[in-house]
């Protein structure tokens, strides 16, 4: 990325994580649209945020979304299922199609901790809620970082483990790939956090081609 991106594309802005993120992006001055697919839902009102209507399992429907002239892509869309599903991966596809037809190639997605090669880090609560409750949408998010990495994109994956409602962002975020540091870490983090290291990567470049693991220490 040769510039610092000066109008977002935000996918799941009505959820907890994108909804701060999409509140943060307009403080720092940067023009917003979301996509989502109740306009209803999201509460902000800003003149800098365009929202338009679009579901990312429905690539026809993102048309607009690609059309708002954006420079760069975030993706924090979270879905649970207790079956096996595709709906985050195939999503993560239409996104990226529409992403490389518009010419972008810059995204930074939500993830989870338990995702891709960090299956089975975490404490002992974490493991357990991994392998009985969430194992069916780790599969499909691990099928969504493979497919972003497969893409000539310009990537950025962040995998939070349990996210937490504190209002306070961290800029002492503990981030790493591979195994688990071997400082103490809580294995918890606020969403405000998460959100303020997206927009942070957009803005920067950071981790570009990375999937990082986050945490806030202890």
């Amino acid at each position: 990325m040769t510039k610092s991106p000066r109008h977002l594309l935000i996918f799941g802005a009505t959820g907890l994580t994108g909804e701060l993120l999409t509140g943060q992006a307009l403080a720092a001055g940067l023009e917003v649209t979301a996509c989502v697919r109740d306009i209803n839902k999201l509460k902000i009102e800003h003149p800098q945020l365009h929202i338009v209507s679009g579901d990312i399992m429905d690539a026809a429907s993102l048309q607009s979304a690609f059309s708002s002239g954006a420079d760069a892509v975030a993706c924090t869309v979270g879905m649970y299922h207790k079956q096996p599903e595709t709906w985050l991966s195939e999503g993560t596809a239409n996104i990226i199609a529409g992403m490389q037809s518009a010419g972008l190639q810059r995204i930074v997605v939500v993830s989870s901790l338990g995702a891709g090669d960090s299956a089975g880090q975490g404490n002992l609560l974490a493991k357990a809620i991994q392998k009985f409750i969430l194992s069916h949408v780790l599969a499909d998010k691990t099928r969504q970082e493979e497919i972003l990495a497969r893409s000539e994109l310009d990537w950025t994956i962040f995998r939070p483990p349990q996210l937490t409602k504190e209002p306070t962002v961290r800029d002492d975020v503990v981030l790493w790939t591979g195994k688990p540091p071997r400082r103490k870490i809580t294995w918890k983090i606020s969403r405000a956090s998460v959100a303020s290291y997206v927009l942070d990567a957009l803005l920067t470049g950071a981790h570009s081609h990375q999937a990082m693991n986050m945490s806030d220490p202890a």
